[in-house]
């Protein structure tokens, strides 16, 4: 696991992988699934996680994530950690006081309030208005 670079150690079936989100992981996701995927769909979190393992294991495609299955709460989870990560560094998720959430503290159940609750806060505090 490593903040620093947004590479978050999974496991899946017995084995280690580690899950990153490039900008065009990223935009990929959003483009497939808008700005609010559902995490805790198997099928949508199989897609997601795989964009974020083909760069160092392409083998790990959904197909291969479905077969295995995971446990689901706990691999959603570090999927969002992961993507957290993208976006945000390792200065972790800026609040409306513009101070950082460290990254041990939980973002929202779900993508969608992650997105909804954090991001406009983010935006208006560095667009210059």
């Amino acid at each position: 696991m490593n903040i620093l670079t947004g590479e978050k150690m999974i496991h899946i079936g017995g084995h280690d992988y580690v899950l990153k989100f490039t900008w065009r992981a990223l935009s990929e996701i959003e483009q497939k699934y808008g700005d609010s995927p559902n995490l805790f769909d198997p099928d949508v979190i199989a897609v997601i996680a795989a964009i974020g393992l083909r760069d160092r294991h392409p083998e790990m495609n959904a197909e291969r994530i479905m077969d295995l299955s995971p446990p689901l709460v706990p691999f959603a989870k570090a999927v969002q950690t992961a993507i957290q990560w993208a976006y945000f560094g390792p200065e972790g998720i800026p609040n409306e006081e513009g101070r950082s959430v460290k990254k041990n503290q939980k973002a929202g159940g779900s993508w969608r309030r992650f997105i909804m609750r954090l991001c406009p806060a983010f935006l208006r505090e560095n667009s210059g208005d």
